[in-house]
């Protein structure tokens, strides 16, 4: 009876999911990951390399997972998907057809590549001590992810999204083209953050030290605390540092940008062609240059500003 139950079980797990169809890939060795398309994937400790793929029939023949170098790939050619098919799952009331990938890995991986809407989520500590990158496009996203390693770089573009708490030496973020991300850090010794185009991020970090470049229209809002920042601001972009615990602080400013920061010690400053700086406690100020902009001290009142 037992040998029965686990035969049954076995073949709804390689046979007709609940929906979609199940099936198991054998893989070589591979150090990166690039996913395609709207497939969600969860990458986890394994014994060995496999992909455990959930794809609805009419759509088996057209997905493709296969080793191209290092990176095992995981796509589906939509340009070769019937127009029937395509209706099949477009037209009212029908459900959306699933694409997802279970990705089992015995050492760990260095890159992940995220293209076309697709997902990573549920995944373990599966990622290299040393460095890991994750580049974003093209609406795709991470949730929730946890990592740990000594450098980590995140890239992300087109309306891309990313959701990372990190623990290691330094983190390097670069934002584009409405990209959106939520980054919690601990420890680290260098964070480094590039925004541009209309991208918004937040960060809550405690970090020794603090790099922010802003350009075109992006956001960023930072909490935590470190040793030392240096702000570069442009375009129209808006910063609020204000909640970044810093004994010492550089900033240089361009444009009709905005900062709100809080150095405690410390604060050189360079502002040009109509920026605003905002700056909270009583630091000790070099100003360097002040040329078309504005610098005010941020009194206890929340509300009110004191114009140098």
């Amino acid at each position: 009876m037992k040998k029965l139950i686990i035969a049954i079980l076995c073949c709804t797990l390689l046979g007709t999911a609940a929906s979609g169809r199940q099936y198991s890939i054998d893989l070589a060795p591979f150090k990166g990951v690039r996913i395609s398309d709207e497939f969600k994937v969860s990458i986890l400790r394994g014994s060995e390399y496999r992909a455990l793929l959930t794809v609805e029939e009419d759509y088996m023949e057209y997905v493709t997972c296969a080793l191209s170098g290092s990176t095992l790939e995981i796509s589906l050619d939509e340009r070769k998907v019937p127009v029937d098919v395509k209706r099949r799952y477009r037209s009212k009331g029908s459900p959306d057809p699933v694409f997802t990938a279970i990705i089992y890995v015995p050492d760990l991986i260095q890159s992940v590549i995220l293209e076309d809407k697709a997902v990573l989520r549920d995944t373990e500590d599966v990622f290299d001590k040393a460095r890991v990158d994750f580049e974003l496009s093209d609406n795709s996203s991470v949730e929730k992810l946890l990592v740990s390693s000594l450098v980590m770089r995140v890239s992300l573009k087109n309306k891309a999204g990313a959701d990372i708490n990190f623990t290691g030496g330094e983190c390097i973020v670069e934002t584009a083209n409405s990209s959106t991300a939520h980054i919690v850090e601990q420890q680290s010794e260098v964070s480094r953050y590039s925004l541009q185009g209309t991208s918004k991020v937040e960060s809550l970090c405690t970090t020794a030290n603090l790099n922010v470049y802003t350009k075109a229209n992006s956001t960023l809002r930072v909490t935590g605390s470190g040793d030392r920042a240096v702000f570069d601001i442009n375009g129209t972009s808006e910063v609020d540092a204000s909640g970044f615990e810093v004994p010492d602080a550089v900033v240089n400013m361009s444009s009709v940008c905005k900062l709100s920061e809080a150095a405690y010690k410390t604060l050189r400053v360079n502002l040009n062609g109509g920026s605003t700086l905002y700056f909270a406690n009583d630091p000790a100020v070099t100003i360097e240059n002040i040329r078309s902009a504005s610098m005010s001290r941020i009194s206890s009142g929340r509300n009110s500003t004191t114009k140098l």
